[in-house]
């Protein structure tokens, strides 16, 4: 059983390292630490606690790497790792796999741990990062045992509720594909702070200690217990100069807190057994009727109550089409988009709300709706083998990046007709061509749409949450926030955006 579980292991631990993609987001995250590390001399810092800069020392940069780190797994480890089992059913591998006396157990368990090994080892290098910063950075000697405690304490029980979720969200048929990306981002988004605004509250964490697994809570209580204050700031923020500084110890591990940990990481381990109920075992029927309730369940019965709808309309794109060009093209594609994806009870919920809702409020959520529909638009091809084919067709070769853009912005023009008949700003018409060239860039650099998801979800929270407080957030003007030179900012992004994902066109066109 061992052996077959660590032959899982170590195959999908190559399989994963050798992949660009997985080279370019370790050299991502081991970048982050350079600039999460800000010298103190250009008037930011890494820490600040009650307003008053922690010294670079071995415990305020190992907690406060640690910290980012986690959230970083939290956010970004899920949706690297959440696609293990799909992998073998592409590449069949999955079937093979069945016919051995290896067991649906083993198997899960083997994925697990894959996954657990895959992030532990990108943590790993991630320290080892953070270790040379505090040498280039510090003020302080470097403590290598004092640096591990800190991460020690703090990641483990991330790591194994990232990895055990991603079996989970990958065995159920409704959560493994967009729908369950989208679920997971705002579960581990509210996971964050339910334990830490309890203790921030004046409360005692209790039973509900053992569901903060991302720490937030176990270190709003070191804050409180070693400074009584829970003001902290983490992650290159302006201080004071004129404070004197503050000496951090490293956090520390008290007998209630240990039990807390050690119990928030093994507490995702029965998520396997739920898994293995509603695992495959890569039946060939099990997985096409997986595939067919995916098709069939509330957000597909929803798009059939609007086919008809959504037929006229692609009736009228596939007329328009008849003379092939690129802006007729790109109706075409917002067409099927339409008749694919279940937009036309959003649409008319938008028109609804446009009438009596307000903007801050109208906005945000359209804009929320539309970067999850436009993510599969760039790589619906790719991902479906049928690249070859959309090339043959006059102007998409050399115009794809063009073409999908255009496509995302009709598309974006139906869904938020509400809030654009009612808000009819420069702002908001920058904010969806923003949001639209990062999905195209985002999309055709990475092949995936799970990259524009998270990216996109994680900075329209962000946004959503500083309710317009910070105006260089409010990219679309939701908040009336935004200056002109904030919004031309945004449209510069746009461009660069744009250019970027035709640079990268460009380059796979001369290679094939």
């Amino acid at each position: 059983m061992i052996g077959r579980i660590a032959a899982i292991v170590r195959a999908d631990f190559l399989i994963r390292f050798r992949r660009l993609s997985t080279v370019v987001v370790f050299l991502l995250l081991s970048a982050m630490a350079y600039l999460w590390v800000p010298d103190p001399r250009t008037g930011r810092a890494l820490i600040e606690i009650d307003g008053h800069r922690a010294v670079y020392n071995s415990a305020a940069i190992g907690m406060a790497t640690a910290l980012l780190g986690t959230i970083f797994i939290g956010l970004f480890g899920f949706y690297v790792i959440s696609n293990a089992i799909r992998r073998d059913v592409q590449s069949r591998c999955g079937f093979v796999i069945a016919s051995t006396t290896m067991r649906s157990s083993e198997y899960l368990i083997g994925k697990f741990v894959g996954n657990v090994v895959f992030l532990a080892t990108f943590v790993g290098g991630y320290m080892l990062t953070s270790m040379a910063m505090l040498v280039v950075r510090g003020e302080a000697p470097l403590e290598p045992w004092t640096f591990f405690q800190q991460y020690l304490y703090t990641i483990p029980p991330t790591i194994v509720f990232v990895s055990a979720l991603a079996i989970l969200f990958e065995s159920i048929p409704w959560l493994a594909g967009k729908f369950g990306d989208v679920v997971y981002f705002f579960l581990w988004a509210t996971s964050l702070g339910v334990v830490a605004s309890m203790l921030e509250k004046g409360g005692n964490p209790g039973v509900l200690g053992f569901f903060d697994f991302s720490g937030f809570g176990y270190l709003m209580d070191q804050m409180h217990s070693a400074f009584h204050t829970n003001a902290l700031a983490i992650g290159s923020t302006t201080f004071d100069a004129t404070k004197s500084t503050i000496v951090f110890t490293g956090l520390t591990m008290p007998t209630m807190w240990m039990v807390r940990r050690i119990g928030s990481m093994f507490l995702p381990l029965p998520l396997l057994a739920v898994a293995l109920l509603f695992f495959h075992r890569f039946d060939p029927v099990r997985v096409r009727k997986s595939a067919d309730k995916g098709r069939r369940n509330w957000l597909g019965r929803i798009n059939m109550l609007f086919k008809p709808f959504a037929r006229a309309m692609f009736a009228l794109g596939t007329r328009a089409s008849a003379t092939p060009t690129l802006v007729r093209s790109a109706l075409a594609e917002a067409m099927t988009a339409i008749t694919t994806a279940p937009i036309s009870l959003a649409i008319a919920g938008f028109l609804v709300v446009a009438a009596i809702g307000r903007a801050s409020e109208l906005v945000p959520i359209g804009l929320a709706a539309l970067g999850i529909l436009l993510a599969d638009v760039p790589t619906r091809e790719r991902r479906a083998g049928t690249t070859g084919l959309v090339y043959s067709a006059p102007h998409l070769r050399s115009g794809f990046v063009f073409w999908k853009l255009l496509a995302m912005v009709l598309l974006s023009i139906v869904l938020l007709i509400g809030p654009i008949v009612r808000t009819p700003t420069l702002q908001l018409a920058v904010g969806i061509l923003f949001t639209c060239a990062g999905a195209v860039a985002l999309g055709v650099i990475s092949g995936n749409p799970k990259t524009f998801i998270v990216a996109y979800l994680s900075f329209w929270y962000l946004a959503t949450n500083d309710k317009g407080h910070t105006p260089s957030l409010d990219f679309a003007g939701a908040y009336g926030k935004a200056t002109p030179s904030v919004t031309l900012a945004y449209l510069g992004i746009a461009v660069l955006f744009i250019i970027a994902a035709q640079a990268m066109h460009t380059w796979r066109l001369r290679r094939a």
